[in-house]
């Protein structure tokens, strides 16, 4: 029974290829491509749709693979490991010295001739052709080099994207489609091209994905900007959910959100309806329309009031913390001197009035001179 495997390689992308043998995910194969035989890893198993082998050139779309690697094919490919890791190596130190600015990023010996294949990259066309005249003089070997693009690096590298997942081409992304700033508006999105882009500085691959969707959806709804009367108030659409089907309008003072029953309901002159089905979610919508800045200002006001109540909060608590500080230091001063009247009679010999146990003694009478004989 005809398997179509899928091998994935670094200078071409995931290719697949018919065969009639038992193969597993991650087993050896050797395979034909473009650019020379060598060995890959089977990466994907399926069998093939009934119009693919109804297809009179099936055998060119899904090329048969040469062979199930042997114990010569798996020792070829573990010293080959080494060479292309040199080969690489060399090759960077080469074209620096040439100042191509170029990034070497592997190496490839051909399983079947004597051939090196190398991929790149780089920002700019780069004429290569003293860097391959010096390979070939180091190496003796027929050097192709090969630039590549940023995706295709990107998939070769690999990372997490900005939901938090690996990034769709290193995962499950055969080939690279065409992705456009027409998609992003399509979709309501902010065209901020740093948040649009993935890791290889292009735009994301995944807007694609729904792209299709809010094509359909899309004519279904009101056009930014529209206007519309409602409760003797003219209104303009500055947002819309098309997913949740709700419709963001703004008079200039507050914000309305409508559902698509709703919208069209007033458009015919109509209130809402049941006023239990209002929606009060501000953030339903997205505002598109740059509008709504002087609430926004009110905000920041009311924020930067509270902050400076908050702040002089603070200093009388200060304040208030400092003057109790010196009420404790005052006591502890009376204190201190009661302690110090109490410890004057051991250092001096002095005993105060108040601690004179018999009182008689105050009452002695001064004597004259002329009395004491």
């Amino acid at each position: 029974m005809t398997t179509l495997i899928g091998i994935p390689f670094d200078f071409v992308g995931m290719t697949y290829y018919s065969t009639n043998k038992d193969v597993e995910i991650g087993s050896k194969v050797v395979c034909t491509t473009p650019h020379g035989t060598f060995i890959g890893t089977v990466a994907k198993i399926r069998k093939p749709s009934e119009e693919e082998l109804e297809k009179a050139d099936f055998d060119t779309i899904f090329p048969p693979v040469d062979r199930i690697a042997n114990f010569q094919d798996l020792a070829f490919d573990r010293e080959a490991k080494v060479k292309e890791a040199e080969i690489a190596k060399v090759t960077q130190q080469e074209s620096d010295e040439l100042k191509l600015n170029m990034n070497i990023l592997n190496a490839y010996l051909d399983l079947s001739s004597d051939k090196a294949l190398i991929t790149f990259t780089s920002d700019n066309r780069v004429d290569f052709r003293e860097l391959v005249k010096i390979l070939i003089g180091m190496f003796h070997l027929r050097i192709e080099l090969r630039q590549i693009g940023p995706r295709d690096q990107a998939k070769l590298i690999g990372g997490i994207g900005a939901c938090g997942l690996p990034i769709c081409c290193s995962t499950f992304l055969n080939s690279f489609d065409g992705i456009s700033i027409a998609m992003a508006k399509n979709q309501l999105l902010a065209i901020n091209i740093p948040k649009l882009s993935g890791q290889c500085g292009k735009l994301m691959c995944c807007l694609k994905f729904e792209d299709e969707a809010y094509a359909q959806l899309r004519p279904n709804f009101p056009k930014i900007g529209d206007k519309i009367t409602y409760r003797k108030s003219e209104y303009e659409v500055t947002g819309l959910n098309v997913l949740s089907g709700i419709i963001t309008a703004y008079n200039g003072d507050n914000y309305e959100n409508f559902t698509k029953e709703q919208y069209e309901r007033v458009q015919q002159g109509l209130d809402k309806g049941d006023e239990d089905e209002l929606i009060t979610d501000m953030n339903a919508g997205v505002d598109l329309s740059g509008k709504g800045i002087e609430d926004t200002k009110q905000r920041i006001e009311q924020i930067k009031r509270s902050e400076e109540k908050h702040l002089e909060e603070l200093k009388n608590k200060a304040k208030k913390a400092n003057n109790n500080n010196r009420n404790r230091n005052s006591h502890n001063n009376r204190n201190d001197y009661h302690r110090y009247s109490k410890n004057v009679k051991k250092d001096t010999g002095f005993i105060p009035v108040s601690q004179i146990a018999d009182r008689e003694v105050l009452n002695v009478k001064a004597v004259k001179n002329d009395e004491k004989e």
